[in-house]
């Protein structure tokens, strides 16, 4: 196997995230021809078939959504050792590159960056979206100053602190006949319209237990990566939601939260590296992000 260029690379994410040669050659500005060539050269230097051309519109198979899915972690650390020399550069700013997990509210992150600049106008805040999973690796490496997951992190040279650690509720459309509950109870659930979490998120993994323990079924017309996702999909009536309520902060406003019995309680880290950086920073981002937190507006019993 001989080793991918760089341009192999770029090309093969941006086929991926346009869908299309056409449009990944313009991503790239370069010609369709070109962006062919280098997808077959990259299939034939690692001997793998990334695209099924069997139909007119090549396909990406599974093995090559792996390799994406490393192109795309690989590339994305590239690009944050490109913010960081342009900020070392400037010797303006000081660059705190801090990793959420998907669905954290994007108002508290909003307000975080609000705080932090009132009280430091020279630092710059890089909000990376990535797993959990993806998030502690970058705490280790030390390409994130500071991370917030939802798993636990025992590392010697990592500080960890929770963050958030409240008991999920169920989400409700104003018109859904559980709405005049002051519980949902899981018993509740059986045979009601439900969006679930996609496997492997700590969410779905609590409820399904929960489920399973109750012998509840309900009917799971739906699943989505995120609680915003959850959220909007019970604001249009499509079924009701259980979700950890810091998560639906933005969807207050559009639907009805109620407590959800049993009690599921989410536990949220804050991650840092021991000797970072940028220490001081991330220090004062994770002050900023506790202030916001603080400031949300959820009460558990509202309506």
């Amino acid at each position: 196997m001989r080793k991918p260029s760089l341009r192999q690379l770029e090309a093969f994410k941006a086929f991926v995230e346009n869908g299309s040669v056409s449009k990944a050659a313009d991503a790239l500005y370069v010609s369709q021809p070109a962006v062919s060539k280098l997808l077959n050269n990259f299939e034939e230097d690692i001997g793998m078939e990334l695209l099924d051309r069997s139909s007119n519109r090549p396909v990406v198979t599974e093995m090559g959504m792996r390799v994406y899915e490393e192109i795309d972690r690989i590339l994305s650390g590239v690009d944050q050792i490109g913010q960081a020399i342009a900020s070392i550069r400037a010797k303006e700013r000081s660059l705190i590159t801090v990793g959420v997990m998907p669905g954290f509210p994007p108002s508290i992150l909003s307000r975080a960056s609000q705080i932090a600049r009132e009280q430091r106008p020279d630092i710059s805040i890089s909000y990376v979206v990535r797993s959990s999973e993806f998030i502690s690796h970058g705490i280790l490496s030390r390409k994130m100053d500071l991370g917030i997951i939802a798993r636990d992190l025992d590392h010697p040279q990592v500080d960890t602190n929770l963050f958030i650690n409240e008991e999920m509720v169920a989400i409700l459309s104003e018109e859904h006949p559980l709405v005049e509950r002051d519980i949902v109870d899981i018993a509740d659930l059986q045979g009601q319209h439900f969006i679930s979490f996609t496997q492997g998120s700590v969410s779905r993994q609590l409820i399904d237990k929960a489920l399973a323990q109750a012998g509840v079924e309900p009917d799971v017309v739906l699943q989505a990566t995120t609680a915003p996702n959850c959220c909007a999909f019970v604001a249009d009536g499509m079924g009701l939601c259980v979700v950890p309520p810091f998560f639906a902060e933005d969807y207050l406003d559009q639907v009805v939260h109620r407590p959800f019995n049993p009690s599921l309680s989410v536990r949220i880290q804050s991650v840092r590296p021991v000797d970072g950086r940028e220490r001081k920073g991330a220090n004062l981002v994770l002050s900023a992000l506790e202030a916001a937190r603080d400031e949300r507006k959820f009460e558990p019993l509202a309506d």
